[in-house]
């Protein structure tokens, strides 16, 4: 049992340790080989994320562009300007923008998406009112389908994240618009490292004569953390590296994120598909057909502009999931070229792969294993249903262009603001050790045991919520703070199970045993029930696209699972702890109850019944 508890208390403390760190650490970064990069530095306390509720940003809305552009010639005698045209128009009820060319024979007629029948009708009052035209081009972007829509909203959510916006709100509002929120997005976030000969001292004054305020954060060796309000365009940005490095000290890092404007010229690009010819280090027959770094990629000219239609499907030998991938012409001769060159099939010693790049991110490098003469191919790589759903439709969002414009624009202010936030986490505090108080003086010792495994609780939730990361909104916060109701609950179960068995006659150790052992399944069941509850919450929440729902039942979770975790081995680790070093002989520290010195003979038959 001693060697179980040294183990345990080993166990406790390096979770504990772990948490506290991260919690203590301004930034967290973290590479280690095989496992995604671990990149944490937000503005919230402790490193926390927090939402738009909780510290505002911006509100964009984006529409799908769509429309018709005509481009009307009409024969040399036919007298028309605008005004005819546009009178054409309306007498079919199109309204649409007209330009006419220098020589007044042509105009560019650019309005709604028209459909064949529709069209028919436009040229037909056109040929009516002026003359029948000899040349017609017509330029159509039909409205997007849903699967362009889904593609869309991944790669926004992809391009928003990579600039410190932190955890944005990305989702559809009707067929063909777009909602994006950006937490925290207002103004510009400065991160600088100096070399160590810097003028570090320097560095505040220098900021606030630059009008960038003093909001200078310290984020250790030499790294500071920089909030301006207003947003820092290219030129500012250079101008205050340029000062900072006259002013203050040689730069090692520079870095700006969490501009809104960064964002939102991201967000207007198309997305950028490539396929790229890369060359490994060596043969991949000799490493078991991997490519091996260092690898170059180089460009043959194939963009998603080639592709003409990704969709999933099946590999008919194997049953698995692959990715049907088919070009257009043009495509279909270069991708031919390139997988006649290096495919595994006709040279075994290849040592090049294709590299998939969507937006500048590596999506897959798949081998060439025959030389594809058809444009037909297939991407395999233990996909499963979903997975490769998501991968044709990040293909087919790169190869079809879907044009955004932005049609509203909105600063959104926090619902708690600033001050408000600071009074709900002080009356938190307040709370919580009022409750810690209450317990102290009820359960006496077991109360001690009791407000430390609550706090070591909330160091353990509060890591994990900054490590995954969790963006904490008001409904994330409802959910904690309701968590932190049932670690409670579940000492006092176990402390009022260890008081009976301590009335009942028994050592302190035995008490601790059996009571921990009689509170187990009230405990487990309990939790269980709210598991499951939070797991509903969850999965409804995910399909009616209930944010808030889905924040609260989260938090819960989370809460729970580490609550039954500080419950059943901090807690008990603490008492046994405690009797081990001689506190078990007073057992009157373990109950609010005077407990009476009991006289040798037959214990009381529900005592041994317990036994």
């Amino acid at each position: 049992m001693r060697r179980r508890t040294v183990l345990l208390t080993i166990f406790i403390l390096a979770v504990l340790t772990v948490s506290a760190v991260s919690l203590a650490m301004p930034e967290i970064h973290i590479a280690i080989p095989g496992v995604p990069r671990i990149d944490r530095a937000d503005t919230g306390p402790l490193g926390l994320r927090l939402g738009l509720d909780l510290q505002g940003g911006a509100h964009l809305v984006y529409q799908a562009d769509t429309g018709t552009v005509l481009t009307v010639t009409f024969p040399g005698d036919a007298a028309a300007d605008t005004a005819d045209v546009e009178d054409a128009l309306a007498s079919v009820d199109y309204q649409g923008q007209v330009s006419q060319s220098d020589d007044g024979l042509t105009f560019r007629i650019s309005g709604e998406y028209l459909v064949p029948e529709r069209r028919d009708a436009v040229l037909q009052a056109l040929t009516e009112a002026i003359a029948e035209p000899v040349d017609l081009i017509t330029d159509d972007t039909p409205p997007p389908t849903n699967e362009q829509m889904e593609g869309v909203l991944g790669i926004i959510s992809n391009r928003v994240n990579l600039y410190g916006t932190e955890e944005p709100i990305v989702q559809r509002f009707g067929d063909d618009r777009i909602i994006v929120q950006l937490p925290g997005a207002t103004g510009s976030v400065v991160s600088v490292q100096f070399t160590d000969d810097a003028d570090i001292a320097k560095l505040g004054s220098v900021i606030a004569e630059q009008g960038y305020g003093d909001d200078v954060e310290s984020r250790g060796q030499n790294r500071f953390r920089i909030t301006t309000e207003n947003t820092l365009n290219t030129s500012q940005r250079q101008a205050l590296r340029t000062i900072l490095e006259s002013e203050v000290g040689a730069i090692v890092d520079y870095q700006v994120t969490g501009s809104v404007d960064d964002a939102k010229s991201l967000i207007g690009e198309t997305a950028q598909l490539e396929f790229l010819r890369r060359k490994c280090a060596g043969p991949l027959a000799a490493a078991g057909g991997r490519c091996l770094a260092p690898f170059t990629d180089s460009s043959v000219g194939l963009t998603g502009d080639d592709l003409s239609d990704a969709f999933v499907g099946t590999d008919q030998a194997t049953g698995a999931w692959v990715v049907n991938i088919q070009f257009d012409d043009r495509g279909a001769e270069l991708f031919g070229q390139m997988t006649g060159e290096i495919n595994t099939q006709t040279n075994p010693q290849t040592d090049e792969v294709i590299a998939v790049f969507l937006d500048g991110r590596e999506l897959i490098a798949p081998v060439a294993r025959a030389h594809i003469r058809d444009g037909r191919s297939q991407i395999s790589g233990g996909f499963n249903r979903e997975s490769a759903r998501t991968l044709a439709i990040q293909l087919k969002s790169g190869r079809l262009p879907v044009p955004l414009s932005l049609i509203q624009e909105s600063g959104v202010d926090s619902i708690l603001g600033k001050e408000s936030l600071e009074r709900s986490l002080r009356a938190g505090l307040v709370g919580l050790g009022l409750v810690l108080v209450f317990v102290i003086a009820y359960y006496r010792a077991a109360g001690v045991v009791a407000a430390v495994a609550l706090v070591c609780y909330a160091v353990v939730t509060l890591a994990i919520f900054k490590l995954v990361p969790i963006t904490l909104t008001l409904p994330h916060i409802g959910g904690f703070i309701l968590s932190i109701g049932l670690a409670v609950d579940a000492n006092i179960l176990i402390f009022e199970r260890v008081k009976e068995e301590i009335r009942l006659g028994r050592s302190l150790g035995s008490a601790i045993d059996v009571g921990f052992n009689r509170a187990w399944p009230a405990i487990r069941d309990g939790n269980v029930s709210t598991l499951i509850t939070c797991v509903v919450l969850l999965w409804f929440g995910n399909r009616l696209g209930g944010g808030l729902v889905n924040g609260f039942a989260l938090t819960l979770l989370v809460g729970v699972l580490v609550s039954m975790f500080t419950a059943v081995l901090v807690s008990r680790n603490l008492l046994q702890a405690m009797q081990a070093t001689g506190l078990g002989r007073a057992a009157n520290l373990f109950t609010p109850e005077k407990i009476q010195p009991r006289s040798t003979g037959q214990r009381p038959q529900s005592a041994q019944g317990g036994q």
